[in-house]
């Protein structure tokens, strides 16, 4: 593995049931200290009250108008969220993983052979999406991204996917943000979808972009259309509670060059913070007298959104059944929910090559410069509830994260050395 930063990185991703919660409870608040103004105006009563105003001031006010627009009238591609770890192509065929270069020497890439992703078409697909746009020839840079599907997960073997690489979607940059925002437009125009944010472009998978793949016989993610938010969270509920994969990529065109993704994750992977806040909201539903004014549509989506995140998997269900000697022991966390901190740690594993990989390179000397990069990712994953910067309970959760990561590398450690020592 190079030690070569990945400076043309894909992404990160909201959470979608997180943001759902998060507009809507905004709105049933605004709605609330609007009915209030009203009330206070008919009755000569003066202006808001300061407090409610100066929270209000600080922020855009949700309005039924743009939540209607976003959930209930805009189309939606949804498309498979694959468990492993994303692995982007240039166009001269250097790969990239999600935090460092794979080296153009590398046979594999977290124990799987790059000989077929090497070997495929990217090249062309790259330069087919970028002559979509209107001025291709200012392309500074090209990436191919797509999911090394290197965890034998749900029917990924059945599938035929399991070690395989399947093409999500394309990161194009530009020498500068007007440049960008051009060939977004444009290359929108002729059916990608597309999102400029300052110099780079992220084109998301549609059928405009499988169909660019296809051509080039390159395996992509299917995507299927959606007249909006609310029906495709309704549509895909089914599939959401079947366990057949860890969830959806959502995303919505927004105007010529613009676009929003999000995930939506299966009740399999914690996600215990967007699971409290879509609870909260569905109570508040039941009682807010704000909540009449939104569609119907909109209450049922929210409704499904937490039953699908509460939704008791096959795996909690086994390890309920089985008997108490056959339990595995908790993990001992206390200032951090453990299922999300061994989910984090998961994550973080997979941002990097396999540890084994790494310490066959870098031996002992390479222990504590791979604790460290771990401890980083997992602090900074979004989805792993801790304490802010300063708050109670900040320095223990951050020793908790990090003994926990020190445990899984010295175990890990441990395990190499006895695999060389016995010559496997």
């Amino acid at each position: 593995m190079s030690d070569d930063r990945n400076t043309l990185a894909w992404p990160s991703i909201e959470q979608f049931p997180r943001e759902v919660a998060y507009h809507v409870k905004q709105f049933l608040g605004d709605a609330v200290a609007a009915a209030i103004v009203v009330q206070r105006a008919h009755r000569g009563a003066g202006a808001m009250p300061m407090a409610m105003a100066d929270a209000n001031a600080r922020r855009k006010l949700e309005k039924r108008y743009d939540l209607r627009a976003w959930l209930l009238n805009g189309a939606v591609t949804a498309g498979e969220k694959y468990d492993g770890t994303n692995v982007g192509v240039l166009r001269d065929g250097t790969l990239l993983g999600r935090r460092l270069v794979i080296e153009n020497t590398a046979n594999s890439y977290q124990k799987c052979d790059l000989t077929t992703l090497r070997s495929l078409d990217t090249a062309g697909v790259l330069d087919e999406l970028v002559a979509l746009g209107a001025n291709g020839a200012s392309v500074q840079r090209a990436a191919l991204y797509g999911e090394l599907c290197c965890n034998s997960l749900y029917t990924y073997v059945h599938e035929g996917v399991h070690k395989g690489w399947i093409a999500f979607g394309a990161l194009v940059e530009f020498a500068d943000a007007s440049a960008a925002a051009t060939w977004a437009t444009s290359a929108s125009t002729a059916g990608l979808v597309c999102d400029a944010e300052d110099s780079m472009v992220k084109v998301a998978n549609s059928e405009a972009f499988g169909a660019v793949c296809r051509r080039h016989a390159v395996p992509v993610v299917v995507a299927t259309a959606h007249a909006s938010l609310a029906q495709c969270v309704a549509s895909e509920r089914q599939w959401m509670v079947s366990e057949r994969g860890e969830g959806r990529i959502l995303t919505m065109a927004r105007g010529a060059g613009g676009a929003a993704t999000y995930k939506w994750k299966i009740s399999r992977e914690p996600q215990p913070a967007a699971t409290d806040a879509l609870r909260a909201l569905v109570e508040e539903l039941a009682i807010s007298p704000a909540a009449a004014l939104l569609d119907q549509p909109i209450r049922e989506m929210v409704v499904t959104l937490l039953a699908v995140a509460t939704h008791v998997d096959s795996t909690s269900a086994v390890a309920a059944a089985a008997p108490a000697s056959a339990k595995p022991k908790p993990v001992k966390a206390v200032a951090v929910d453990a299922a999300a901190l061994q989910q984090a740690i998961t994550s973080a594993l997979t941002k990097f090559d396999a540890i084994e990989t790494y310490l066959d390179s870098h031996g002992a000397a390479g222990v504590t410069g791979l604790v460290e990069g771990l401890v980083l990712e997992v602090l900074g994953d979004a989805e792993l509830p801790m304490p802010a910067e300063g708050a109670a309970g900040r320095e223990a959760a951050v020793k908790e994260v990090g003994t926990a990561i020190k445990k899984y590398v010295g175990q890990s450690f441990g395990a190499w050395k006895k695999a060389r020592a016995g010559g496997g």
